[in-house]
């Protein structure tokens, strides 16, 4: 069609001249009168064709970034999908954690990977703030050398913390490690040449929980994973709240299982703890010991210089039982003045010198209690001593060991107080 749009005219021309042979005059007249029209759709077809060029152009423009369109919106799609993948992962990986410190260990390390370059890793730790006052102190780090770090303080008026404290929002400093004056940058200083070529980059996240700032998340990296975090904010602030979620839910977990009193675990942590040592021991075929102690006479020392007293009778008691038995024993308020130890991998027997049942007892009785402000008394304690040996007693449950110790406490008590009785 367009051919015969543009031969058309020619065509015109054409036969005008072959009419003009034939018949001049009249050939020449209607020669002049169509020339203008010939003229005027030569030009409409040039024209036509340059507006059909420009909308050909306006066409692939339009095409090409509607195809721009379309792969930004993908690229943003698979950005999101990777996300929420990050954050599942994290949040899946959070909740392994069996306790506080193991959290934190994993906050630092899933933090570290989600800010890591093509180069390699960040460097990351975990700065927590000292209850009743302004200071930070380091919990936990990955990729970090950590001794520097333990013997610091950090202020809350430093002035990188105080601007995080501030806001309560994540601060970065992209390629600016050593601008200003803060502790953070300062213990770096020494090594200044390798940061500054490799992690020259700086972010602060901050843990919020209960509207404030609890910790402080350190991250030393790469410009491009600080621009990231810049940029990505809202992503990085799913990943503090899943993390501030955790570590609210580990802390009040924690709470949950201490004896407020005197700072000892409680029965109910007891009883959960006892059964996972008691399986444990049965399959490596350890010993498990329980002791069972109460304080002699505690109804008396309540009597005589009421309950408050008594309460801190107890929560000396609890100090000295904590520090006469390791860190991976578990050391519980049972109940009154009544407490519980388990002593995973220990067998106690009578006339060991390193019975820990006796070195126990020996330390209480020789402790001085103050009461009323200025009174000495001694208090002494009893306890009953129940041994697992395995496999044995591998049907020995919780129980059935309670019942064991409670009976040689109660013979211990009638054999006149202040002893060990051991099974």
């Amino acid at each position: 069609m367009d051919k015969v749009i543009t031969l058309l005219p020619f065509i015109s021309i054409l036969f005008l001249i072959v009419f003009w042979v034939f018949s001049p005059n009249m050939g020449a007249a209607l020669l002049t009168i169509t020339i203008p029209f010939v003229i005027f759709a030569v030009y409409s077809n040039l024209k036509r064709k340059e507006l059909l060029s420009e909308l050909r152009d306006t066409v692939k423009s339009f095409q090409a970034e509607k195809e721009e369109i379309i792969k930004e919106i993908q690229k943003k799609e698979k950005k999101q999908r990777a996300q929420n993948e990050e954050l599942r992962q994290f949040g899946k990986s959070l909740s392994t954690a069996i306790n506080k410190d193991q959290l934190l260990r994993l906050i630092v390390k899933n933090f570290s990977k989600v800010t890591e370059s093509k180069e390699g890793e960040s460097q990351c730790f975990l700065l927590s703030r000292q209850q009743g006052t302004d200071e930070f102190i380091y919990e936990a780090g990955h990729n970090f050398d950590s001794n520097t770090l333990k013997s610091m303080r950090f202020s809350e008026n430093d002035e990188i913390i105080q601007a995080v404290v501030k806001s309560k929002k994540i601060n970065t400093f992209i390629s600016d490690i050593f601008g200003g004056d803060s502790n953070i940058r300062y213990f770096l200083k020494e090594e200044r040449t390798t940061y500054l070529s490799q992690l020259g980059s700086l972010a602060l996240i901050p843990l919020i929980m209960e509207e404030e700032v609890w910790g402080i998340i350190v991250i030393f990296c790469r410009e491009g994973a600080a621009a990231n975090i810049k940029n990505d904010e809202a992503f990085f602030r799913l990943l503090v709240a899943q993390a501030s979620i955790a570590l609210g839910s580990a802390i009040h977990r924690g709470l949950a299982s201490i004896d407020k009193l005197t700072q000892l675990y409680n029965r109910t942590f007891l009883q959960k703890r006892m059964n996972e040592e008691v399986e444990f021991c049965n399959r490596q075929l350890l010993p498990l010991s329980l002791l069972m102690l109460d304080i002699d006479h505690f109804k008396l020392i309540n009597d005589t210089y009421g309950h408050q007293e008594g309460d801190m009778v107890l929560k000396k008691i609890a100090q000295i039982i904590s520090k006469s038995v390791r860190l991976t024993d578990i050391c519980a308020r049972y109940g009154g003045e009544e407490f519980v130890i388990v002593l995973p991998g220990i067998e106690e027997i009578a006339n060991d010198k390193f019975s820990i049942a006796e070195k126990l007892r020996q330390a209480v009785e020789s402790s001085d209690f103050v009461v009323l402000g200025d009174k000495h008394i001694k208090v002494t304690i009893s306890i009953g001593v129940t041994v697992g040996r395995y496999p044995e007693d591998k049907d020995l449950g919780m129980d059935a060991f309670i019942q064991k110790a409670d009976l040689l406490l109660y013979k211990a008590k009638e054999a006149g107080r202040n002893r060990v009785c051991y099974s």
